[in-house]
């Protein structure tokens, strides 16, 4: 592999110094076929150029080519480039290595497909280049990336790509950042790679920022491929950081859990989840799953034994007036995010302590997709033998979002419930009568 490197190194400077000599005689594209059949037979896969192809000596070996496409026509996998700009180390090419100072792709399009059995297509790979070979000092990149699934029939699409990194001497090193939109929103990103320990897979660490939407998404774990089959295994952390401009009921919130994800499902363990500054958090845990292909769905459940409330209102200084919750319930109702698939969440705790007084078996069910989410079930036990439950709809996720629905009180002692409610410890006159409410509720972040 090295004698043919540098061969074609030999070639390619011998060529370039031909276009020094007399680069008003030698029009390079007139070699456009010899060099497809050549790149064609390096990659493995088709390789055209539609457009202007050029070469340089001086100030440093240039090669510049527009309107590159690998891959066939019929292939579910493509890579097209309105624009590749590549320049090398002459020192490299003498010592018979693929090193590029800087590499530009511009209108980039990257097509990726994926079977109905989770495989990855991609053109066949018979090509002569050794991907170990390759380094690149700086690699910009703009363009757009298409996931297809055959089993689901839907397209991914990453737009508005914009990378800027390096790939050290193994292909599986890269490091670099930029940003791209997903789903409407623009997003910055951080991603590195790199061998792992067994040397089996690659290790990746992805980290999408805070941007238009203001979640925090940390990929870390390994990515191995089984017979062009893609699975990962690591670390997941989703997070809402706190906002020191919002006031008291603009809660951060932070989500860990280990992840184990095929083409068709994915697995979360040792979820923790966390609600509020770190000291004072709600903090739950549990498990869940995600299912791809024509249905998908997320399906997350969460519990804890005890929570208090009281520190998280109160910032841990005393205990909180019940109706100082109903802000923070607000928030919940607007912090909802739209979800990218159907999802099923499940989150209960065995008592939480609120005004100093303990709730009961609270209980709550959520479904949601990406046009609103529908409470299933909410239902408590609060003082005076009280009973509370509620369901209904929270349309349109985000900011103006509204919960809407019907809510149930019964309660056995209601002047303990109200005593509780404003914060009295006792109350001056108890009437034993018991209370039975029912009604229509609206909860939004103006009322």
């Amino acid at each position: 592999m090295q004698t043919t490197l540098l061969g074609l190194a030999i070639a390619f400077i011998l060529a370039l110094i031909a276009a020094l000599v007399g680069p008003y005689f030698v029009d390079w594209n007139q070699f456009r076929s010899q060099f497809e059949t050549e790149a064609s037979r390096i990659v493995g896969a088709p390789v055209r150029v539609g457009g202007k192809l050029d070469a340089l000596l001086l100030p440093t070996p240039t090669l510049r080519l527009r309107s590159v496409a690998i891959g066939g026509d019929s292939d579910p996998a493509k890579v097209r480039a309105g624009k590749l700009d590549v320049e090398f180390s002459l020192g490299a090419l003498m010592r018979g290595e693929w090193r590029a100072s800087e590499l530009s792709l511009e209108d980039f399009a990257l097509d990726i497909g994926l079977d109905r059995q989770g495989r990855f297509e991609w053109p066949a790979t018979a090509g002569r280049f050794n991907l170990g070979s390759l380094a690149i000092d700086r690699m910009n990149v703009a363009g757009r990336i298409a996931l297809h699934d055959a089993s689901s029939g839907k397209t991914l699409r990453i737009e508005d790509l914009k990378f800027s990194g390096d790939v050290r001497a193994l292909a599986s090193s890269l490091r670099g950042d930029g940003s791209f939109t997903l789903l409407g929103a623009r997003t910055p990103f951080r991603i590195s790679s790199g061998q792992s320990s067994d040397g089996k897979g690659t290790r990746v660490r992805f980290v999408a920022e805070p941007g238009e939407r203001p979640l925090l998404a940390d990929l870390d774990g390994v990515l191995t491929f089984d017979h062009a089959v893609p699975n990962f295994e690591g670390g997941l952390t989703l997070a809402r950081p706190s906002d020191a401009k919002s006031a008291m009921p603009g809660q951060p919130w932070r989500m860990t859990s280990r992840v184990k994800a095929g083409p068709s499902s994915a697995t979360f363990e040792q979820v923790e989840a966390a609600y509020g500054p770190e000291d004072n958090a709600l903090r739950l845990t549990g498990g869940g799953e995600i299912r791809f292909g024509e249905s998908p769905l997320l399906r997350l459940a969460l519990s804890a034994r005890q929570l208090d409330a009281d520190r998280l209102l109160t910032r841990g200084t005393a205990s909180a007036e019940p109706l100082r919750l109903l802000p923070v319930l607000r928030t919940l109702v607007t912090s909802l995010p739209v979800m990218p698939l159907p999802a099923q969440i499940e989150a209960s705790a065995d008592q939480i302590a609120l005004g100093g007084r303990p709730l009961q078996t609270i209980a709550v069910e959520l479904r949601g997709d990406e046009q609103a989410w529908t409470v299933g079930k909410f239902e408590m036990r609060a003082p005076g033998a009280t009973r509370v439950s509620a369901n209904g709809t929270i349309a349109q996720p985000g900011a103006s979002a509204r919960f809407t629905g019907p809510i149930n009180i019964e309660s056995s002692d209601p002047d303990v419930l109200a005593a509780w409610l404003q914060g009295r410890s006792d109350t001056t006159y108890r009437n034993q009568k018991p209370l039975r409410l029912r009604g229509d509720a609206t909860l939004a972040a103006d009322r």
